[in-house]
């Protein structure tokens, strides 16, 4: 028997979601306060860096966002390519989880928490890529909820929403 690994599989917007709902949590957690849906297109793209990965692992969630950046500055290097190639991914992530309602957008922009929560089992049965980019995920909200506004956070990745 063969397994196959779905190349495609982490580009499906059912699991950007999760990963969205990994960062929202986590974010909420750190700042109590929602984030701005414009941080959904950093985190997810950034989540999704497999060659990010080494990063990641050599961090903890004390680390924190502007130490990240500094330890590891080739993050920044085509940052807004890679932004700008995975736009339809989190859009269709964003989607997703909004029709769900699985996460909620807020009238001031902000992104929350839906009503309906998906089964964390379905996660938990992931292939190890694939939790490490909820890991991710979850890292980075850590990070943003601890590092100020969508503002700062922009400025600090050198982008601009």
């Amino acid at each position: 028997m063969f397994i196959a690994y779905d190349l495609f599989a982490e580009t499906n917007p059912a699991f950007g979601t999760y990963g969205l709902l990994d960062f929202c949590r986590k974010y909420i957690a750190a700042s109590g306060r929602q984030p701005n849906f414009a941080l959904s297109y950093i985190a997810l793209p950034i989540a999704l860096s497999d060659d990010l990965n080494t990063s990641f692992e050599e961090t903890t969630p004390r680390t924190g966002l502007l130490s990240w950046l500094n330890r590891y500055p080739d993050v920044r290097v085509d940052l807004g390519a890679r932004l700008d190639a995975s736009k339809d991914i989190v859009s269709a992530a964003l989607r997703f989880g909004l029709s769900t309602r699985a996460l909620l957008l807020e009238p001031d922009g902000n992104l929350g928490l839906g009503a309906r929560k998906p089964v964390q089992a379905a996660a938990d049965n992931l292939p190890q890529n694939a939790k490490r980019v909820l890991k991710r995920a979850s890292r980075l909200g850590t990070w943003m909820g601890n590092a100020g506004s969508a503002g700062t956070i922009f400025s600090a990745f050198g982008v601009t929403p």
